[in-house]
């Protein structure tokens, strides 16, 4: 062979395998910035003991390090170390759908929807020390501490009923449009929104007169479930079981942005700090979007077990929890979000 023609032929073989190499290299880097860039780690589920079925609302209480699982088809709150995820206590309650945590006063609100009832239980003790009766199943909850009045919606129903916590007394059945499916208050505005599934609307409640002052149109969310609040930057947001999130201003009413999300989204929780939104849907995917000035945009689609439609955030760990079950037993998931 002509030793020219070797030598191109061993520069070829070189370039060629330098290619390779390059590629797999940059092949290696990506899936390394994939790994890297994941919003999410799941941990491993941990097994509730002598429990079954599934969950509705969970919440963390941020003081007390305590997640909080109102554990509707087993009939108990299951309170667990947020920190680590240790069962504290079981709490035979009924069915139970929602609470809010009350840190001044050291107590939970809790409501009930087989009994229909809201629960007033000792942040200490976790012992009951008071009950409201309500006429209908309860389901979704918040609580307004500028005024002592717990929030609570009607499964399914039509009516918001304020109770008086330090009474045990409803001292208002507020009419609302039919299907509420998610409610907050906001401290800021000083105002309680309620998401409508049956018209995709945010109905906007007034404190002092207990009464819907405003409607606000959800599009491009459609039957809107999981909502939560940025108090600071005057922001909600609300998750359409049709796989949109949209960003309310408080201010105004309007939608400001919005970001395609998994479908039958239940729950969502936010990170202030971090500013960001986890969005949980039964089918078996967490949406994590990262809130920016530029608008919303989605960080990634974590797989969670299916029926996990439950979520919640502790704020000084930012670790993120859902809890979810199988034909044998109910389980809590931790996520580790990264920075």
């Amino acid at each position: 062979m002509n030793p020219y023609k070797k030598i191109e032929a061993l520069v070829f073989r070189f370039m060629k395998t330098l290619k390779l190499f390059t590629i797999g290299l940059a092949l290696i880097c990506i899936v390394a910035g994939f790994v890297e860039a994941a919003p999410l780690t799941p941990g491993s589920p941990i097994s509730i003991p002598n429990s079954h079925g599934g969950f509705d609302f969970i919440e963390v209480d941020q003081q007390n390090s305590r997640l909080l699982a109102p554990h509707t088809r087993n009939g108990t709150l299951d309170v667990f170390d947020s920190t680590n995820g240790k069962l504290i206590k079981q709490c035979s309650l009924g069915a139970t759908q929602s609470l809010a945590v009350d840190a001044k006063s050291g107590k939970y609100y809790i409501a009930g929807s087989d009994k229909p009832r809201l629960v007033t239980m000792d942040i200490k003790t976790l012992e009951i020390v008071g009950e409201t009766a309500l006429s209908g199943p309860a389901d979704i909850l918040t609580f307004d501490p500028k005024n002592h009045v717990a929030y609570v919606g009607r499964d399914d129903g039509m009516e918001v009923w304020a109770v008086d916590v330090a009474s045990n007394k409803v001292i208002a059945t507020i009419p609302i449009p039919e299907g509420p499916e998610g409610i907050v208050y906001d401290e800021t505005s000083d105002r309680v929104f309620v998401n409508i599934k049956k018209s995709s609307v945010v109905a906007v409640i007034d404190p002092a007169a207990n009464k819907v002052a405003a409607t606000w149109p959800t599009k491009p969310a459609q039957a809107p479930h999981g909502l939560a609040i940025d108090t600071a930057m005057h922001r909600l947001f609300a998750a359409g079981a049709n796989g949109q999130l949209i960003e309310i201003d408080v201010e105004t009413g309007e939608v400001v942005s919005s970001a395609k999300i998994a479908s039958r989204v239940d729950q969502i929780a936010y990170d202030p700090e971090l500013k960001r939104i986890y969005c949980a849907s039964g089918s078996g995917v967490m949406s994590v979007v990262q809130w920016k000035d530029s608008g919303l945009e989605v960080l990634g689609f974590i797989p969670t077990p299916k029926g996990a439609h439950s979520v919640a955030v502790d704020l000084k760990t930012h670790m993120v929890w859902t809890a979810c079950d199988d034909a044998e037993k109910s389980y809590i998931l931790s996520l580790k979000a990264s920075k």
